[in-house]
């Protein structure tokens, strides 16, 4: 039975809490039922900022829980007056690193998130222009810069996903849909991706859950018909066989684990 009351959550940090954030919410799907209040307090640099939050959580509803990541040694400590449960990631990770690399950390806030590495932080931003260019089988003249491209049928998830891969990981990721008129008869692979071969990946997805999302984006719609969505599904597992494109299965997958795949695909 699930409790009535649900559990306020406070994401601190000194950067943007995106860290814990995304520990929190992770952790958090392994309670079924469990719906938070967040509470994403980011860029907290002082002392006296810290107190003033702690005198909200005292107030606030309970039960109730802090996750924190401070970089900053001081603020750390100032975590120990903390009037609810804390979860301090850093303080409770750090000193076991240090301990391994024989060395101080530097406590420097926003470096996770920050821009931090130039040259990494620099390349992301090409790449997010580079898959900007290049969704639904844009400016393909220069298509060949791509690490991957991802085939499928439309709303099978191809402008996410390469959209996540050029953000996190700095890829250059193109998607080409393939639409009815180009799954018609014997259709071959275009001129333009044929000498990619090793970089091409398609996304596969059932009839009934493509038929799902098509209806939230166009409802009613023959585009959205389920006799549709299959003719398309099974268009597109014909072309792929023929034209021997890996496929990956994305009916259950979400944005993060088709990113990590297609990686692995690639490794």
């Amino acid at each position: 039975m699930v409790d009535a009351v649900q559990p306020q959550i406070y994401l601190l940090s000194d950067g943007t809490g995106i860290t814990a954030e995304t520990l929190a919410r992770t952790l958090i799907t392994q309670f079924e039922g469990l719906h938070p209040g967040w509470h994403l307090r980011p860029f907290v640099r002082g002392p006296q900022q810290l107190d003033e939050l702690f005198e909200r959580m005292r107030a606030g509803p309970q039960p109730a829980l802090a996750v924190a990541t401070f970089a900053d040694a001081e603020l750390r400590q100032q975590l120990r007056q903390c009037p609810i449960p804390v979860l301090d990631i850093f303080s409770d990770h750090l000193e076991q690193l240090e301990q391994v690399f024989g060395r101080k950390a530097e406590s420097v806030s926003g470096r996770a998130h920050g821009i931090g590495d130039i040259a990494r932080y620099d390349r992301r931003i090409e790449a997010l222009n580079f898959t900007l260019a290049h969704d639904d089988g844009l400016a393909t003249g220069d298509v060949g810069h791509a690490e991957v491209v991802l085939m499928g049928v439309s709303r099978s998830g191809k402008t996410p996903t390469c959209l996540y891969l050029a953000m996190n990981y700095g890829m250059f990721a193109a998607n080409y849909p393939l639409i009815p008129e180009d799954l018609r008869g014997d259709t071959r692979l275009p001129g333009s991706l044929r000498g990619l071969r090793n970089r091409l990946l398609g996304l596969v997805i059932s009839p009934e859950r493509l038929a799902d999302i098509r209806e939230g984006r166009r409802p009613g719609s023959r585009y959205a018909s389920l006799p549709q969505c299959r003719a398309e599904c099974l268009a597109i597992d014909e072309f792929l066989f023929r034209e021997r494109i890996p496929r990956l299965d994305v009916t259950h997958l979400s944005v993060e684990e088709i990113a990590t795949r297609v990686r692995a695909e690639l490794a």
